[in-house]
């Protein structure tokens, strides 16, 4: 009788096909969907194209910063090479962004809450316009207070 709950092989490649038909089904509505979103003006980004290698193009449908407010972060905190850092000051020895280890020549950020960051990286969490830091949700350019004002 053997192992198999079939009775013979052919049976098997029955459900086989039928499992394969569907994925390839799943696959062609969720393509369908993906083409309607995008006429609408929705756009469904894939994970692929949010890699930090990768273009920024998925942003252009959001917008990104100003080129201003992203000189200004820059001028406020300089981006330098990690060996020149005090490694007893920051025991963090990869980046939380992309959480890949710091080379010694690796260009990075130090916010002013103290953790570290991969230039690329911290600019690329800007332009998707966050203004705190991702571990601690500081603001990555304090504040400036402004007297006598009301923030409505």
């Amino acid at each position: 009788m053997g192992l198999s709950q079939y009775p013979t092989p052919a049976d098997a490649g029955v459900l086989g096909a039928i499992l394969v038909n569907t994925a390839i089904s799943i696959s062609i509505i969720k393509e369908i969907l993906r083409s309607i979103l995008r006429v609408i003006g929705i756009r469904i980004v894939s994970w692929e194209d949010n890699s930090i290698e990768g273009p920024l193009d998925s942003l252009e449908c959001r917008g990104s910063p100003p080129e201003s407010y992203m000189e200004e972060f820059r001028s406020r905190t300089p981006a330098f090479r990690y060996d020149s850092l005090c490694i007893s000051n920051h025991p963090e020895q990869e980046c939380s962004v992309c959480l890949t280890k710091f080379e010694p020549d690796a260009g990075v950020n130090s916010l002013s809450c103290g953790h570290v960051f991969h230039k690329l990286c911290l600019e690329k969490w800007l332009r998707y316009w966050h203004v705190t830091c991702p571990l601690c949700r500081n603001y990555l350019m304090p504040q400036q207070e402004e007297d006598d004002t009301c923030p409505m």
